[in-house]
């Protein structure tokens, strides 16, 4: 008897192998877009509750202040302990909400006096990031390079890094930013300073601007028709290189379209790689993107509503 006849060989032809190799290629190709709807699912269910969140904080502010958080000055400025959270406020709505999101410390961080010690904690908060300012679908936290070398009024040294959001507060229908702001905290304290742009705050109709001291009792249309905050639309390009020039200074800044964008924008729009776009509200979402209105409630908000609805939504008044 041949012995080695009956020896049977064991294991895999080459064919046997590729074809096992391609049956989990396809299983791994079908598997992937699932696991990526989930993780998009997550992604956006936490941004909603970021929203959610900031909604909180602005009716409690709204509960102290009978008022909701001022503007701030303009895009030179950041925020500056001691001087409150209306109009006498430089730094814009992230700052002031800060008390209302359990950072009352990072609100209380350096001051006016213009001291050193000011000044370094003033620079220090533009590079101090916040977790709930970002969208994940989008980007972490960052901090993120200050590429463009920003330094801001009542800072010093310039900050290294920004910390940037991914969220806007709603100006309204007309602008997101004017200018700069005063030179200094007294020329910002006093009304003459205001007067070149005095016949351009009526016209803003949204809820947040240059200097607001809006409240409930001015949302005419309801809190429930009223947009507050949503995401800003960004190039895809430039997610964490500040590139974008709605997205290249630090979130703390006051009126100015990294932090405010407006309706008058033939409607929201999905981020794309290279269109720059520093006036419209806009996500990284499929779809269309969230927004939290005056009432508290978020609302997910089709790319495709009605450009004149969406105008509307952003004015506080008929």
């Amino acid at each position: 008897m041949n012995l080695s006849r009956q020896i049977r060989k064991v294991g895999f032809t080459l064919i046997e192998l590729l074809v096992v190799i391609a049956i989990i290629a396809i299983l791994i190709g079908l598997l992937l877009p699932a696991v990526q709807k989930v993780r998009e699912a997550a992604s956006r269910l936490q941004c909603t509750n970021n929203l959610k969140q900031m909604s909180l904080g602005v009716h409690g502010h709204h509960d102290v202040f009978n008022r909701f958080p001022s503007g701030g000055w303009g895009w030179y400025w950041v925020g500056v302990a001691g001087r409150g959270t209306g109009k006498d406020q430089p730094g814009g709505w992230v700052y002031s909400m800060l008390p209302f999101v359990e950072q009352k410390a990072l609100f209380e961080l350096g001051g006016a006096s213009g001291s050193a010690a000011d000044q370094a904690g003033n620079a220090k908060r533009c590079e101090t990031t916040v977790g709930l300012y970002n969208c994940p679908t989008r980007r972490d936290r960052g901090p993120f390079p200050n590429g463009m070398g920003y330094s801001y009024y009542e800072t010093s040294p310039t900050p290294a890094m920004m910390a940037r959001t991914d969220y806007a507060a709603c100006a309204g229908d007309y602008k997101c930013e004017l200018n700069s702001g005063p030179g200094t905290i007294a020329a910002g304290d006093l009304p003459s300073s205001w007067n070149g742009i005095a016949g351009e705050i009526p016209l803003m109709t949204g809820v947040v601007f240059v200097r607001s001291e809006i409240k409930f009792s001015d949302i005419t249309r309801g809190t429930s028709n009223t947009y507050f905050l949503g995401e800003k639309y960004m190039t895809i390009n430039n997610y964490r290189t500040g590139g974008d020039p709605g997205d290249n200074e630090s979130m703390y800044t006051g009126f100015n379209n990294d932090v405010f964008r407006h309706t008058n924008t033939n409607g929201p729009a999905q981020d794309t790689p290279t269109v720059t776009n520093t006036d419209r509200f806009g996500s990284a979402h499929a779809g269309g993107m969230n927004m939290a209105l005056c009432d508290g409630s978020v609302q997910f908000i089709a790319y495709s509503i009605d450009p004149v609805i969406f105008k509307l939504q952003g004015r506080r008044m008929e």
